[in-house]
Parts: C-alpha cells; sequence; structure tokens
C-alpha cells in the first residue's frame, strides 16, 4: 500500500455522511440524488471522471497500486482498465516529511502535479463524457464539488470512521484564488458561508469539481489535498477555515490532450 494511504487519511478531512458540512444545515441537504455518470469510483477509493469514452480522469494519489486489469463500474456496466498515465511531475513524499512540522510537507504538496489519465480497453457506451472548462478565469466563480468519503462538519472536522457509509454528496464554495496548478477555496463559517458551504475529506479526492455553462456542465477542479499548520500530529482536517487545494484542471490541458493524442472537448 502506498504512503499516500496515510495521507489520505490525514489531509484531506470531514464529519457524518461524506464531505465536511456546515454544523447549522441538515446534513440530509447535501446529499446527491441521483449520481452524474460521469463521476466514478476508484477500485480503492476516490473519485475519477470520465472526459472521454475510452478516458477517466484522477488525481495520482488515488492511484495505489496496479490498476491494470481492475474494473470501473460506468453507468452499471464493468469496463476494464487498459492503462494508467500518471503525470512526470508527480511524486510521493518521503519518509521525513511525515513527522513533525508539516509545513515542509505542504510546500512539497504544492510543488507536485497530483493528476493521472486511465485508458479504458473499451469505449463507455451511454453516458455523455463531462466538458472540461477551457478558460483561465476561475476565480470567484461557484463550484459544486462530488465526494462520497468521510463525513464531518466545520466545528468538528471529520470522522474517518464514516468513510465507509459510502453516500454520495455535494458541496458548494466558491474559488479564492488560483496558483498555478491549483484552486483554491476556504470552507467558511456560516456567517460568511453559502448555503450549502462544505469542504471534501478524505476519501473524496479524485472528486469532480465542476461549473455550469449554459446550463452544461464542466470540469474545472480535482479534489486533492488540505492546507495545514503546526505538528503534523495535530492535524484535524475539515474544521471552519480550512483552505482546500483541488488540482487545476485548465492548467493541464496541453498534458491531456498530449497523452489522449487529440484535443478533449
Amino acid at each position: 500500500m502506498k504512503t499516500l494511504f496515510f495521507l489520505f487519511a490525514c489531509f484531506i478531512a470531514i464529519n457524518s455522511k461524506a464531505v465536511v458540512k456546515r454544523h447549522d444545515i441538515s446534513a440530509e441537504n447535501y446529499i446527491v440524488e441521483k449520481k452524474p455518470e460521469y463521476l466514478i469510483d476508484m477500485p480503492h477509493e476516490g473519485h475519477g471522471v470520465l472526459i472521454d469514452p475510452h478516458w477517466v480522469l484522477t488525481v495520482a494519489h488515488t492511484i495505489f497500486y496496479d490498476y491494470v486489469g481492475k474494473k470501473l463500474k460506468i453507468a452499471a456496466k464493468d469496463y476494464e482498465i487498459e492503462s494508467v498515465y500518471i503525470h512526470p511531475e508527480y511524486i510521493e513524499p518521503s519518509e521525513n516529511l511525515l513527522n513533525g512540522d508539516i509545513a515542509p510537507l505542504m510546500n512539497f504538496f504544492r510543488s507536485r502535479s497530483d493528476i493521472a489519465l486511465i485508458k479504458l480497453t473499451s469505449a463507455v457506451s451511454g453516458v455523455e463524457p463531462i466538458k472540461l472548462y477551457k478558460g483561465t478565469s476561475e476565480k470567484g466563480k461557484k463550484i459544486t464539488v462530488f465526494g462520497k468519503g468521510a463525513g464531518g462538519n466545520g466545528l468538528t472536522g471529520e470522522n474517518l470512521t464514516t468513510k465507509s457509509l459510502g453516500v454520495l454528496n455535494q458541496f458548494h464554495n466558491v474559488v479564492e484564488n488560483t496558483e498555478g496548478n491549483w484552486l483554491i477555496f476556504t470552507f467558511d463559517a456560516p456567517s460568511n458561508a453559502l448555503p450549502l458551504e462544505g469542504m471534501h475529506g478524505s476519501g473524496d479526492s479524485g472528486g469532480a469539481s465542476i461549473i455550469l455553462q449554459e446550463g452544461v456542465a464542466h470540469l474545472v477542479g480535482l479534489s486533492s489535498w488540505q492546507l495545514a499548520y503546526g505538528d503534523i500530529s495535530n492535524f484535524k482536517g475539515g474544521l471552519y477555515g480550512t483552505r482546500a487545494y483541488q488540482v487545476r484542471v485548465s492548467n493541464y490541458q496541453n498534458w491531456i490532450s498530449s497523452v489522449l493524442g487529440k484535443a478533449v472537448n
């Protein structure tokens, strides 16, 4: 098992039915009644997103072992994984980053490209792949984010024991800033929050972050990690004020096209 299993558990947070939520809003309000067909569960945990009939986009740290030959269920049908392409600027952290002051680990996360592509042996039928956001003006846009990992709320943070519930939720936030590879937003307390404000948590990695353009969903981000301070042993994810980092899909369109051998819609 990769060392990222530990990071998965520690650096993407939440407490009661997937994704970290406002404590003053019923958790039922965050539940997704109908799962978007482009959102795919990965073999171990986390999510991927169908961007082409043969291709799934995800974050690299959801690739825990050799997934070639594994199956992904898409719209109630199993599709076999043919190959996995991890971005060349993705690396795993050394053991010395997993103890003591968390700042070096945060800098490490910022510096790498946490993105991967999965090719399927056969084309997905009956499902419309999500379109990619083509612009670079994500800042200030309202996003919808999906996940079915650990649950929690902003007062108490995530509860890792809830990951097994596997309930798909969504939340809203606003892109606060862009930083090269990353989209950044903050989990605000209720006084400054959206009605369904939230934060991604452990098990939500690779979950789609979307915006609507003329009523059509476009993929802008993939849930990746949370910014933390102090000693790594004291980390508690999903608290109000926590800042989230998502893979900025627009920054990787050239790489995606080069792997696919064509431009993506």
